[in-house]
């Protein structure tokens, strides 16, 4: 059997360079509406949230990827919610118990997740480092938060295993461009998800960092 070997390149994530490269990723899938531009209006309203999903995940993986919805975690939601509405009025939103959907035609465009859906949701308000993007200020999740969110997508019966595959991608990249991790504060983390989370938790960040198939 013939084997095709191309170079591997690996760099160190660039927190502000690769959220920046995603965006523009984004807006080649058409979507308009940037972290940027959204939290330009959360900061003039003074309400606080917290960029998880795709964009957040860019940030932290040093291979920023094309994404087409904006998730945050809001502080207080239906506030949110109402401010989102008056801003992109053409948008439609549909209210779930997790999340309110805002969606453009049939795609999401803005997901607004509600804190009391999960400790994890709302211990990650308190976790976040500050970057600027085009002068706006976006809180991100600290890595540990981020790793343990990206846990709580890998264990999560609702989720579509395709995007579980995607879920493990990012989990490994995440780990591996962090070379130094809080152990103690990932086993809490990974705890708010489930009694075991925990030690699942460092156990798959082992599995990642040794070079393992994760066990998704």
């Amino acid at each position: 059997m013939t084997t095709v070997q191309f170079p591997i390149a690996e760099r160190a994530p660039d927190t502000v360079a690769d959220l920046a490269m995603g965006m523009r990723l984004s807006m080649a899938q058409g979507r308009e509406i940037q972290p940027d531009e959204l939290f330009s209006h959360l900061n003039k309203a003074n309400l606080k949230a917290v960029l998880v999903g795709g964009h957040a995940v860019n940030a932290r993986t040093g291979r920023p990827r094309a994404t087409v919805d904006i998730d945050i975690v809001a502080e207080k939601p239906k506030k949110v919610v109402d401010l989102i509405s008056h801003a992109y009025p053409h948008l439609t939103v549909e209210d779930h118990p997790v999340v309110s959907r805002f969606k453009d035609t049939d795609h999401e465009a803005i997901d607004v997740i509600k804190p009391t859906s999960s400790l994890l949701f709302k211990r990650i308000l308190k976790m976040t480092d500050v970057v600027k993007i085009g002068g706006e200020r976006i809180a991100i999740p600290s890595v540990e938060a981020m790793l343990a969110l990206k846990h709580a997508s890998l264990i999560s019966p609702w989720r579509k295993v395709e995007d579980k595959y995607t879920d493990g991608r990012d989990f490994i990249l995440i780990v591996k461009g962090a070379p130094k991790l809080n152990d103690v504060l990932l086993k809490e983390l990974g705890e708010l998800t489930c009694p075991s989370g925990g030690d699942d938790l460092l156990t798959l960040v082992a599995d990642a960092r040794a070079g393992r198939t994760l066990r998704i």
